[in-house]
């Protein structure tokens, strides 16, 4: 399993009114506190021999079945991943990089809250970066209401969100069943390594995952990271 080493120093301020209204700034070694790390870029190209079809052609080929929507599937795998799943990533409007997955979600990928992710534990494993972002964006329906939502969203009127941000590079589910889920995220910042965690509860009524900011402490619980042996290594 992954330890993680932590100080009062280094976990002072930590939760997402202090990622948010802080700038992301992101407290990685005792009294030092850096920016986070780069993006990478798309550098995918179309190949050069690609043909428009014909008419004639168009209408031979059938029609790809309509795809279920990631939280309307049913009898979905409730198996913890061990492995990364197959994940395509995508610059949130808010600047975030986050993983999408045409099985898990997000189904919807429209405004700040992307949303529609599938009612298992590698859903939620997708939920999360994509939750953080839309809260981190203002989205309100991103996390369940609560005071720790409505200090979250008061945090992200009160900050700027001109900064670089985190980049997640893997997971540890330490809890997950139909109804509710803890991730632990390992991310980097500026060449270090930090760990976030996220609780996450399936909202009925909307029929998706949603954060949780309503536990004690700060939420996300947020430390440095030492050892990244535990995490299925993301990217």
């Amino acid at each position: 399993m992954a330890k993680n080493k932590n100080t009062d120093s280094a976990q002072a301020g930590f939760g997402l009114g202090w990622w948010v209204a802080g700038g992301l700034l992101v407290v990685l070694v005792v009294g030092i506190i850096v920016g986070v790390v780069l993006w990478p870029r798309d550098t995918t190209a179309a190949p050069e021999n690609t043909t428009t079809p014909t008419a004639t052609e168009q209408a031979a080929t059938p029609a790809p079945p309509q795809a279920v929507a990631a939280c309307q599937a049913s009898n979905v795998d409730q198996t913890v991943p061990a492995e990364a799943p197959d994940t395509v990533w995508k610059t949130h409007p808010y600047e975030w990089l986050v993983p999408t997955s045409e099985r898990y979600g997000p189904s919807t990928q429209e405004g700040s809250l992307w949303s529609c992710f599938e009612r298992s534990p590698a859903g939620a494993v997708f939920a999360g970066p994509n939750l953080f972002a839309a809260v981190s964006a203002g989205e309100e329906e991103g996390a369940v209401p609560g005071p720790g939502r409505d200090a979250a969203i008061e945090s992200v009127g009160e900050g700027s969100s001109d900064y670089e941000r985190a980049v997640f590079e893997g997971f540890r589910v330490l809890a997950a069943d139909e109804d509710s889920a803890t991730i632990d995220y390992w991310i980097t910042a500026a060449g270090a390594n930090a760990s976030v965690v996220m609780e996450m509860v399936w909202d009925e009524e909307a029929g998706d995952w949603r954060l949780d900011l309503e536990g004690a402490g700060n939420q996300p619980r947020t430390s440095v990271l030492q050892d990244t042996s535990g995490y299925v290594r993301w990217r």
